[in-house]
């Protein structure tokens, strides 16, 4: 279902660790920046998939028809034309869905999916040769992201609930 099997897999074993120390300690579990904003996501698109009556994917547990497949991955990353698209130095395109739960999850954590698309798909693709204004949006929407991950996950843990 992902472009990125190491990442899904990496997500989908952080979040119970989560859960799992987060009973275990008095605070949140102290996570590098990157596994913070992973695991805030993770947990809002299983809440986005949750409420949709879908099961969230894990590579353990596989959906139980094509169909149901298809649903979870039409509602995880969108169905449809991808309404964000941009064309990197040299021809390669690269386009996004605006709607599904990653979506949404993006457009909570950064504030402004389009905008975090554009910056991070110029930055991861042509690191420092992305144009500053592009590395500056990308520095400052991956703070928000951090900060707002934190509060998604400290809050989580309050409430004592991983989902």
């Amino acid at each position: 279902m992902s472009t990125h099997p190491r990442r899904a897999l990496a997500l989908a074993l952080l979040l119970p660790w989560c859960a799992v120390a987060a009973c275990t300690r008095p605070g949140p579990p102290s996570l590098s920046d990157d596994d913070t904003v992973r695991a805030a996501q993770l947990l809002l698109t299983d809440r986005c998939l949750i409420r949709q009556g879908l099961t969230p994917p894990r590579p353990h547990r596989r959906p139980s028809d094509a169909g149901e497949q298809r649903r979870v991955s039409d509602a995880l990353f969108g169905s449809g034309r991808a309404e964000l698209s941009l064309t990197l130095p040299g021809g390669p395109e690269v386009r996004q869905h605006s709607d599904g739960c990653l979506a949404r999850a993006q457009q909570r954590l950064y504030g402004d999916q389009e905008r975090w698309f554009r910056a991070s798909t110029l930055v991861n693709n042509l690191k420092s040769r992305a144009p500053e204004g592009e590395r500056t949006a990308y520095r400052e929407m991956r703070a928000h992201a951090v900060r707002t991950a934190r509060t998604i996950l400290e809050s989580a843990h309050e409430k004592g609930t991983a989902r």
